[in-house]
């Protein structure tokens, strides 16, 4: 049983530890570390990051960090990313990978798609070798140190680490942004970090925009507004002009692979009762929105009418709007 002194002194060696692991990342910062600073800056879309376990915790902090700082960022879990969710990133996108030991196999999927759309890989990972090494464009190596804990398995003085590097790329490109105090104030109104004020009203798709059917309306003609419209899907109204269903890229693929008639009626496959959000909506709202409901797109309504639509990747335009 620990004695009081040797539990006073077991959390002092924690801490020595993980100030010794920080000391070193400090020494780690050379030409790689400058280039994923310049290039989150320049990012014209979003920050997209992804880890596992503890690490995916480190990368959620990360993009909220990102986030309430004037750059927009989402957190995507590597597994969800890998049953759909991929559709979350686009060309303009910068994926930051988060991976101590770097062969975490949950990434590969994210990280191999990443790499075919040409989306620039940012990896943090304590071996600049490993197999998730191959795909990213710059290696940010944080120190190979033993974790804290006894048994030197629970991520501690790699997840600080990640931590603090996460926290270094956060306030630098923030200063580089022009970040002032005055937007820290409008983006955390009562101190609530992430509080985006912008209401979706102000840049949602609205009018001849909005990829829109009437109840009766076919497969095909489905197929030929989502077509037309390019966000994945087309909501469906009824005589009322009310929204009451929503056919998805998804849909449309389950109902090629069950060899439906394109001529049958879109409602018969359709997700009903579905999604949406009110046009007053913040942007913070919205990023939690999207997180929690792992969609790509939502329809904005109106006393039951659908008035607009916002997708995922116009997060990417909150930097460059004037907040109201």
């Amino acid at each position: 049983m620990l004695t009081h002194e040797s539990i006073i002194e077991q959390l002092k060696s924690v801490i020595e530890k993980e100030i010794s692991a920080v000391s070193k990342l400090c020494e780690t910062i050379d030409e790689s570390w400058l280039r994923a600073v310049l290039m989150i800056r320049d990012c014209k879309g979003k920050l997209v990051v992804s880890g596992i376990g503890k690490s995916g915790n480190i990368g959620q902090k990360i993009a909220a960090s990102f986030t309430s700082t004037g750059m927009p960022a989402i957190f995507v879990h590597p597994t969800e990313a890998s049953h759909g969710d991929l559709g979350l990133l686009d060309s303009r996108d910068i994926l930051l990978a988060l991976s101590a030991s770097g062969q975490t196999t949950e990434l590969l999927d994210i990280m191999q798609y990443a790499s075919r759309q040409r989306i620039s890989i940012i990896l943090v990972t304590k071996n600049p070798i490993s197999s998730l090494a191959h795909f990213a464009d710059i290696i940010l190596q944080i120190p190979d140190l033993p974790e804290a804990c006894p048994n030197g398995l629970a991520p501690t003085t790699s997840t600080t680490c990640q931590l603090v590097l996460g926290d270094a790329l956060v306030v630098t490109v923030m200063a580089l942004r022009g970040f002032s105090a005055d937007n820290f104030k409008q983006f955390h109104p009562g101190g609530n970090l992430g509080a985006l004020l912008i209401p979706v009203k102000n840049f949602m798709y609205t009018k001849n925009r909005i990829p829109l059917i009437g109840l009766g309306a076919s497969i095909k003609e489905a197929i030929i507004e989502m077509n037309t419209k390019s966000l994945g899907c087309v909501g469906i109204v009824n005589h009322r002009n009310q929204y009451v269903g929503i056919f998805t890229d998804g849909d449309l693929r389950r109902s090629l692979e069950a060899q439906v008639s394109l001529e049958e009626p879109v409602s018969e496959h359709m997700t009903p009762s579905p999604l949406s959000i009110s046009p007053e909506m913040t942007v913070s709202e919205l990023i939690i929105f999207f997180k929690e409901k792992r969609v790509p797109n939502v329809f904005v309504v109106k006393e039951k009418m659908p008035i607009g639509i916002i997708h995922v990747n116009q997060l990417a335009s909150i930097s460059s709007m004037e907040v109201q």
